[in-house]
């Protein structure tokens, strides 16, 4: 004789039964399958293009994330943040500019940009800084000319200044005089990108 519909889904529901642990291995497989594509776009985000400098992005964006000492001492935090400043070696030797940003790298989908704060120094080497901060600065000022995605600023800033950053390149914090003033004023003027305080 058959089941009744009722007594059928009350016995697959009830604890004892052998189909209940069926049906809820079925869910939690379901579920898994369901996600596992989201968990193959997320690893497929971690892999960066470079964006040309846009003044729109630089309006909306807020200050940039300082690289935290548990950061600093994560091997996983380094291995990542060493490989983009490989990439912006890479973006450096293709391009003319005097320095990108990590802002500048986002995914395939736009969906995610970097938001630390590190600059690349173009130049034969580049060279990649985190967390720079200005300690000291001399009292000579000079008019500098600044850039960025077109929009030029004439901004007074010292001739000389003494940073303290992390040297990506090295994983070592670095602290170094920069009297050239054009490095000067670039220096500065990452900064204040970097900080949102340029535009």
């Amino acid at each position: 004789m058959p089941r009744d519909g009722g007594n059928f889904a009350k016995s697959v529901t009830s604890s004892n039964s052998y189909l209940h642990w069926l049906v809820v291995f079925t869910v939690f497989v379901g579920f898994g399958v369901y996600w596992i594509p989201e968990v193959a776009n997320s690893r497929d985000e971690e892999h960066m293009s470079y964006y040309a400098p846009k003044i729109d992005l630089l309006r909306k964006k807020m200050p940039a994330i300082r690289i935290s000492g548990i950061d600093f001492s994560s091997e996983t935090v380094k291995d990542r943040l060493q490989e983009l400043a490989i990439q912006m070696d890479y973006i450096c030797s293709e391009r003319s500019d005097d320095v990108i940003y990590a802002f500048q790298f986002g995914s395939n989908n736009h969906s995610r940009f970097r938001k630390d704060h590190i600059f690349g120094l173009c130049g034969h080497p580049t060279r990649v800084y985190g967390n720079a901060q200005v300690l000291s600065s001399s009292e000579e000022m000079v008019l500098c000319t600044e850039e960025y995605d077109g929009v030029l600023k004439q901004i007074k800033r010292p001739a000389n200044v003494y940073i303290k950053a992390i040297d990506l390149n090295d994983w070592d914090v670095v602290e170094m005089a920069i009297d050239d003033t054009k490095s000067a004023c670039i220096v500065q003027h990452a900064i204040d990108v970097l900080e949102s305080k340029w535009v």
